[in-house]
């Protein structure tokens, strides 16, 4: 009980900080990477402000060009506090901002983005407990730390954003499937040749459902350019998960799921779903030996609640900035794999884990 009471505080404690908002700073001679958005948020019915934690039923489709400030390590994220102006060597900013009236203006950006991207689109799904701002200026920053390529976009779904809505999060979830979807078929319709969908804690369970969906309405994933998977911390039962991934077929490749078994947030959601585990969590990879993904074990690198690592450990940021032997690891086919310097693999039938430490935690 005092651990579960622990871990709640931590939670609680977290979600009392200032939460971001939007900040404009127009200024055309700061470096901004633009993000292209998807959301079902919409307005708060007591302040006005757009794109808050109620749903609409449209999605809405917007652009942010956000700068990322030069001050600062790597996965911090620093927001303008309200007693002082905005400093774009300190702060998250947002240079360029475009609502756009309907689809076509969206389309017809993002495809010129894309002819100059390669043709690659990212799309990312954020998790539980995230309002607006923190969803794109995380996106940003990934983007921006990871060294991703391509066009960077956001799916922002109607979280509550506070620590007590998990139960609203997880409607809204469901709620959001349908939007989720309407968005791939925008990116793909917009030209892109490859789409890589990368979706943390709650966000996993919603990018499944939406995959399922899609294969149950016939349509398949690579038409679909879908050509790759990546669940970071997933808040997802396990169970599901493989009816899930069964429903899918063929699931994208590479299919990556970065877990850690010092995860707490998810430790506290498996206790309010009654579960022992979640996928996010999972220690017996016997349990999706069937399967065709590759668990990334990173617990060794946790930060804080552990729920987040990939974007908040600066020594895990490195390691997965390179393009070297772990790249070739997580892209490639891992069976018969040895000898990888920062990590450790066990292949059980389809299913591969690979534990990533630090380098001097292997060296002692």
């Amino acid at each position: 009980m005092r651990r579960y009471v622990a871990v709640v505080f931590l939670i609680v404690t977290a979600a009392c900080a200032p939460r971001p908002e939007i900040v404009r700073h127009d200024d055309d001679a700061l470096a901004a990477r633009p993000v292209f958005v998807g959301t079902t948020r919409g307005a708060d019915p007591e302040t006005g402000h757009d794109f808050s934690f109620t749903r609409t039923e449209k999605v809405r489709f917007a652009r942010f060009d956000v700068s990322i400030p030069s001050e600062r390590d790597p996965g911090e994220i620093s927001y303008p506090p309200k007693t002082r102006a905005p400093d774009p060597a300190q702060d998250f900013l947002v240079t360029r901002q475009e609502v756009y009236a309907g689809p076509a203006g969206f389309e017809g950006d993002l495809r010129r983005a894309l002819a100059q991207g390669g043709g690659e689109a990212v799309v990312f799904v954020h998790g539980y407990n995230n309002n607006f701002a923190e969803g794109l200026y995380r996106v940003a920053q990934l983007g921006h730390d990871l060294k991703v390529p391509g066009v960077l976009v956001h799916y922002s779904w109607p979280s509550r954003a506070r620590a007590m809505g998990y139960a609203y999060d997880r409607d809204s979830a469901l709620f959001a499937r349908d939007g989720l979807e309407r968005l791939l078929t925008e990116v793909r319709a917009a030209g892109a040749r490859r789409i890589t969908i990368v979706a943390h804690s709650m966000g996993s369970a919603l990018t499944m459902e939406v995959l399922r969906q899609m294969a149950i309405g016939g349509k398949d994933m690579a038409a679909s350019r879908i050509d790759a998977v990546v669940l970071i911390s997933p808040d997802l039962d396990v169970d599901v998960f493989r009816m899930q991934a069964h429903r899918i077929g063929r699931l994208p490749q590479p299919f990556l799921i970065f877990t850690s078994e010092r995860d707490r947030a998810l430790q506290l959601a498996a206790r309010l779903t009654g579960e022992p585990a979640r996928l996010g969590t999972l220690g017996d990879i016997g349990r999706v030996a069937d399967l065709k993904v590759t668990m990334v074990e990173v617990g060794a690198f946790s930060i804080g609640e552990g729920h987040f690592n990939i974007a908040r450990s600066p020594a895990l940021i490195a390691l997965l900035g390179d393009t070297g032997e772990v790249a070739a690891v997580l892209e490639g086919d891992q069976r018969g794999r040895t000898g990888l310097v920062p990590g450790v693999i066990l292949t059980v039938q389809e299913a591969t884990r690979v534990v990533l430490a630090p380098v001097e935690g292997l060296a002692n």
